[in-house]
Order: C-alpha cells, then sequence, then structure tokens
C-alpha cells in the first residue's frame, strides 16, 4: 500500500489515482472496523491488538518524510544574511509549496485531503521551527518567516485549500503561525536582555541605556509594521524582561 503512496508522490500523471483511491478505501474500512472493534465486546481489549488501527498515522509519517526530503536546502554561510532567508523562503513558496499543491488534487480525489494537508502543515512547521533554532537567527530574521507564515495563511495554497471546511485545515496553518511567533517573541526577550546586560556593566558610559531604549523602540516598531496586536505582544515580553532585569 505505501508503494502506492510512494509512486503517486513521484508521479506525475493520473495512472496512479486509481491506486491512490484504493488506499483511501483501505483507511475508510480501517475505521470502520476499529470502531466496530471498539464497540464489540472485546473492548475491554488493547485496541492495538487491532493490527490496521495505525494505517493512517504510518500514511502521514510516509508523507511527511517525502515532503521533508523535498525542502530546499538553506545554504546560508551567515547565520545574520537576511538576503539568503528571502530567497529560501521565495524557494518555498515559488517551488515546494506549488508541488505539493500539483498532487494534492490526486489526494482529494482519492479521500486523502485532509492527511495530505495535515502532513504539509508538519513538515513545513517542522521545517520553520529548524531553521529558526539551527541557525540562532535574530528578531528580524524570525519576523521575516514570521510575514511569510501570514502571508501563506491568507492565500490559497494546500496549506489553506479551498476546496475543504477552512476552519479545520486553518487551524494546522494558525499552528504554524503560533510557532513561529513564539520564536520571534523568545528571540525578542533573548537580544533585549543582552543588551540590557552591556548597557548596564561596570564600565560602561552613562549613555548606553539608550542602546536598550533604541533596540526597544526597533523591534516594537517592526513588529508594527506587520500587525498592531504583534507589536503589543513584542513590547510585553520585552518589557517582562527589562522588570526581570531590575528585580
Amino acid at each position: 500500500m505505501w508503494t502506492v503512496v510512494g509512486e503517486a508522490l513521484s508521479g506525475s500523471g493520473r495512472m496512479l489515482l486509481e491506486p491512490l483511491q484504493s488506499v483511501g478505501e483501505s483507511l475508510k474500512w480501517e475505521k470502520q472496523k476499529e470502531a466496530e472493534w471498539l464497540g464489540s465486546s472485546q473492548e475491554t481489549e488493547s485496541v492495538s491488538t487491532w493490527s490496521p488501527n495505525f494505517w493512517r498515522k504510518d500514511l502521514e509519517e510516509k508523507l511527511i518524510q517525502y515532503m521533508t526530503s523535498q525542502i530546499p536546502p538553506f545554504g546560508s554561510s551567515s547565520n545574520t544574511d537576511e538576503t539568503a532567508l528571502k530567497q529560501h523562503l521565495s524557494q518555498l513558496e515559488m517551488t515546494f509549496l506549488p508541488s505539493l499543491e500539483h498532487r494534492s488534487g490526486f489526494f482529494k480525489e482519492a479521500g486523502l485531503l485532509v492527511t495530505y494537508t495535515r502532513s504539509c502543515h508538519a513538515s513545513l512547521s517542522s521545517h520553520l521551527s529548524t531553521l529558526t533554532e539551527t541557525n540562532h537567527f535574530s528578531f528580524s530574521q524570525c519576523l521575516l518567516i514570521y510575514e511569510w507564515g501570514v502571508k501563506m495563511y491568507k492565500s490559497e495554497t494546500c496549506l489553506r485549500p479551498r476546496q475543504t471546511p477552512q476552519h479545520s485545515l486553518s487551524l494546522g496553518v494558525v499552528w504554524i503561525i503560533l510557532k513561529t511567533e513564539e520564536n520571534l517573541l523568545a528571540v525578542a526577550r533573548k537580544e533585549v536582555g543582552k543588551a540590557l546586560k552591556e548597557a548596564f556593566d561596570i564600565g560602561k558610559p552613562p549613555c548606553a541605556d539608550a542602546a536598550v531604549i533604541e533596540i526597544l523602540t526597533e523591534k516594537m516598531e517592526a513588529a508594527w509594521r506587520v500587525s498592531e496586536s504583534l507589536s503589543e505582544k513584542v513590547e510585553a515580553v520585552c518589557l517582562e524582561e527589562c522588570l526581570r532585569f531590575l528585580e
């Protein structure tokens, strides 16, 4: 069954639609049988004894593994290179997401669009988190990723397909944005804390605290250009860090 899915992912024609539909039917059958199993007199036994119980999870894992392997590498030698990050996000938007979008139609016809879209969310969310954490991105770089995530949320791609109820699948995209926002606020807190330590170190000139005010202002204004609510959150974490430092 997973061979069929692998061929559908790497193929380009409709010849694999029928085999893919058989996978969808198998998963429907699995769900029905699991419900019958849970409702039978054997319900006290472990669900894990029902062997196909994890078929859908296995399918998601296979899809995520494939999608992750198709993500273009981020090839910057400097973790402060915003140009390289913009190019990478552009690659994701112009090549990676369209390639997923191209195959989404086959999975929709096979009744597997929800599973396919969840896998899109998971692979992209994991990549953006790894990208941010591994490269120790600055606040401005995290803000670029956040802006890009919001842009993708507003667009109609495989991340938020118009063929399905948006209230269910858009939750995955919201999670991507929230996770990116979490990273953004953590970096803002870290950079403000560093600036405070440097400003109040013994031997620093008295006017050094002006650098802290400048950093706070820059971050809030940059966030405000994206959204007022984000600016308020950035302001809140920065002030919290200032209070924590003064305690």
